[in-house]
C-alpha cells in the first residue's frame, strides 16, 4: 500500500509539471529499480529543466498538495540546486534537482525514456536512462567517499538486469568525462561475478 501511495504522490508533481511543460525525468531508487532489483524507497528523485517563467505558477498550483518552500525552490532555480517537496497525503518526499548547465546534465533530460514505475501506476512516466542512472548513483556513491552501500547495490543491480542491453560507449565516455572510470570498471567487474 505504501508504495502505491508513494506513485500516486509522484504522479500528482508530474501532472502538475505536463501541464505547465516542465521537462522532467525521475532518477533514484525509483528509477534503478525501474532497471534493475526493485527495493522501496522512501522518496523521489526528480530532475527538472528550469522554470523561472512558471515559478510562481509552480507554486500555486502544489501548494494545496505538497509542502513546499518557495524561498527554497528560487534559492534552487537560482543556483541550479535542489529543493523538495512533501505530498501530503501519500507522505512522500519528492527531491527537485534543477537542471544545471554541464554537458552531462543536459544530456541528462535528453536521454530520457517513458517507463512504468509500478504495475499500480497509471501512466508511464519520464525515468533517466538506465545508462545515465548507473553515473548517477556512482557520483553520489564517489561523494560520499564510498560509505553508502545502497547506491553501489544499485548500480549492481542495473548492470546486472541490462546487460548488453546497455550502450557501454555511452556509459564509459560519460564516466571518463565524469571522474568515474575506475569506479565504473570496478562495478562493471563485480557485477559479472
Amino acid at each position: 500500500m505504501g508504495e502505491t501511495r508513494h506513485i500516486e504522490g509522484v504522479e500528482r508533481l508530474i501532472d502538475i509539471l505536463d501541464r505547465l511543460g516542465i521537462i522532467y525525468a525521475i532518477g533514484g531508487s525509483m528509477a534503478s529499480s525501474a532497471y534493475g532489483r526493485a527495493r522501496f524507497t522512501q522518496n523521489a528523485d526528480i530532475t527538472v529543466q528550469s522554470f523561472d517563467h512558471v515559478a510562481e505558477e509552480f507554486c500555486g498550483l502544489v501548494k494545496d498538495e505538497f509542502y513546499i518552500s518557495e524561498e527554497a525552490m528560487r534559492k534552487a532555480l537560482r543556483s541550479y540546486g535542489s529543493f523538495n517537496v512533501i505530498h501530503f497525503e501519500a507522505s512522500i518526499k519528492i527531491d527537485i534537482f534543477v537542471q544545471g548547465p554541464s554537458q552531462f546534465e543536459q544530456r541528462l533530460l535528453a536521454r530520457r525514456r517513458k517507463a512504468k514505475l509500478s504495475d499500480t501506476g497509471r501512466r508511464d512516466l519520464y525515468v533517466v536512462s538506465p545508462e545515465d542512472i548507473i553515473l548517477l548513483k556512482l557520483r553520489w556513491f564517489d561523494m560520499t567517499g564510498g560509505t553508502s552501500q545502497r547506491p553501489w547495490d544499485d548500480v549492481l543491480g542495473v548492470l546486472a538486469v541490462q546487460g548488453d542491453a546497455l550502450d557501454f560507449e555511452y556509459l564509459t565516455a560519460s564516466a571518463r568525462e565524469l571522474g568515474l572510470e575506475e569506479l565504473l570498471s570496478r562495478a562493471r567487474a563485480e557485477a559479472e561475478t
